[in-house]
Parts: C-alpha cells; structure tokens; sequence
C-alpha cells in the first residue's frame, strides 16, 4: 500500500512535464503540490540535495519559483531513510498557468492524483469565488450553502465553483439528492472580496474526513486608484519551506473518527 502511495506521489510530480513555451521568456506560473494522503512521511531530493523533508499529509509546497524550469534527477524517498523508492528522472514545470496537483484517495481508497488548472478569471467587485473540490473516499455528493444545494452529483476528483457576495455561508456536504446525514459541516466558510477559497474532502468515512483549502488572492478588478507608501507583499517560498499553517478547525461529521483540520495557503 505504501509503495503505491510513494508511487503515486512520483506521478504528481510526472503529472507537471506540460508542455512549456521554447522561449526563454516566461509568463510566470503558480505550481502548489498538495499532499493529501493520510500517513505517509517522504522526503525529496533534486540532482542530490534534499529540497524538501518530512512532506506530510495536508503539507503543501511552492514549486513557482522553478517555473519553466527542470528539475534534474527527482527521487522520493522515505522520510529520514537513504533508500530511494522513486526515481523520477528529470521533470519540467510548465512556464505559465496556475495548478494546483493533489494528491488524494479515489473512492475505493486507492491513491490518486488530480491536477486542477485553477480559475484566475477576474472577480467582480463586491464577489468571491468558492470552489469545493472532492477528494474523499466518499460517494457524490451535493453541497448546500446557506440550506440550498449550490453544487450536485459532485464525485471523487470533481469540482464546482461559483462567485458568491462576500460574506460567511453555513456549508454541508449530504448524500446527493439527500438531505441527511450530513456528513460534513455545518461549517462556516469566509467568502472573501477578490478571493478564491478552494475547499477539498479529502480522507474517508471510515478512517476519518478532512478538510484542506487554499486561497488564491487579488482576483478583484484592476484598482482605479492606486495608492502609495508601503504595503505586505507575498514573497512566496523558496523550495524546502512548508508553506502550510494550521488556521482553525471544521467540524466534520461522519463515520469512524472524523478529524478536523484547516489547512490555509495563499498566492
């Protein structure tokens, strides 16, 4: 089971040789690896030197500065181990575009990769984009959002999205074409102004449901005026940085032990 979870991780990273443009000039790129597969601990190395360790479950990492790039002799390793189990070869990372590549359980529990080209389309003013992704070892679902169903019939590696006024909505996760049992939520989720919230099921109903998102910023129209003085700046991380921070809890219901975690990131 587990050299196929290490497998599968190699094949998030397989999954980013997109075709990039021949020109030495690049648009930039936002490229975030997720990993959401409980209970699997690696290490990985680039051409000998480790760039990350101790990559865990809900651990995300930046690989945007190294867009259009490649990255030359990828091996995966078990975390604190010298044995390589994947020997990925030499990868290249697409020079334009926003992914997000996650790692996840399909809904047999088996491993399973999804690559989601992330929706960067400008958001209208007074508007926020929520985009629920599933992950889980779960059947379909439908989400409700303020007691209606705003997304049906989503299934594992699925996604819906829409743009919402900015504002806090009671979320659940049913059964499709049921109203019980819930089996997430009710959860409070922040729709902000010129944000997209992406929020992933990830896990399962027997070993326990959780749920990551990440938030990608400054969707909102172009300013009309623009002020000056100093302002915070996302720098990104450099490689080898957990980018992940553990922002609250969500209250998840279902069956075996339901965990809670919420896991932020931002770009």
């Amino acid at each position: 089971m587990k050299k196929s979870i290490f497998a599968a991780l190699a094949a998030i990273l397989s999954l980013l040789l997109l075709a990039a443009p021949s020109s030495a000039q690049s648009d930039g790129a936002r490229i975030h690896l997720i990993h959401g597969i409980p209970g699997v601990d690696v290490d990985v190395f680039v051409d000998g030197a480790a760039v990350f360790e101790g990559f865990s479950f809900s651990d995300t990492q930046d690989l945007s500065s190294f867009a259009g790039q490649t990255l030359a002799a990828v091996e995966v390793k078990a975390a604190g181990a010298d044995d390589v189990l994947i020997d990925a070869g030499d990868l290249a990372l697409p020079a334009s575009g926003n992914y997000t590549v996650f790692a996840h359980l399909d809904a047999d529990g088996n491993p399973a990769i999804a690559v989601f080209e992330n929706d960067v389309s400008t958001i209208e003013a007074g508007n926020g984009r929520l985009v629920v992704r599933h992950a889980a070892t779960a059947p379909a679902v439908d989400v409700k959002a303020n007691g209606e169903v705003a997304f049906t019939n989503l299934a594992n590696g699925g996604e819906a999205s829409a743009d919402l006024p900015a504002g806090t909505i009671s979320a659940e996760v049913v059964p499709t074409g049921a109203d019980e049992p819930v089996v997430i939520g009710p959860a409070d989720l922040p729709v902000t102004e010129g944000a997209s919230l992406i929020v992933y099921a990830t896990g399962s109903l027997d070993d326990g449901l959780e749920v990551i998102t990440e938030s990608i910023t400054d969707l909102g129209p172009t300013p009309t005026v623009v002020n000056t003085g100093d302002s915070p700046v996302d720098q990104g991380l450099p490689m080898g940085l957990a980018l992940a921070a553990v922002a609250g809890a969500v209250a998840l219901l279902g069956g075996g032990s339901v965990a809670r975690r919420l896991l932020t990131t931002q770009a």
